[in-house]
């Protein structure tokens, strides 16, 4: 594929997922649309994860880290976060709950 076709393909891509409402999520909204929850999460690599759990934070582990937008589903308060995203220059991938000693983390990898 050429890299022409793979740009453009690219930016309709991120144009779709900028409609459907991902990219300007409120936080706390309902919880069955994405909210972003960037500042909800902490980098693993961040001394802060240590007390993560014990300050309602999350720990994020993504080579991303904090630098893009997370969005996650519910509201992190009544309805726990579940099924959240990372945004990075091709769009959005998912992340995935796992449980570890410092509480729950979601990774990319």
């Amino acid at each position: 594929m050429s890299k022409k076709a793979l740009s453009v393909a690219t930016l309709v891509l991120g144009a779709t997922l900028t409609m459907t409402g991902l990219a300007n999520a409120e936080p706390n909204g309902d919880p069955a649309k994405y909210a972003d929850f960037t500042a909800s999460f902490v980098e693993y690599t961040d001394p802060a994860a240590l007390d993560a759990a014990a300050n309602g934070k999350y720990i994020i582990i993504s080579p991303k880290g904090t630098t893009t937008t997370i969005a996650c589903r519910g509201t992190g308060t009544d309805v726990e976060i579940y099924d959240c995203m990372q945004e990075d220059e091709f769009g959005w991938f998912p992340l995935r709950k796992i449980d570890t000693p410092l509480g729950a983390a979601w990774s990319s990898l």
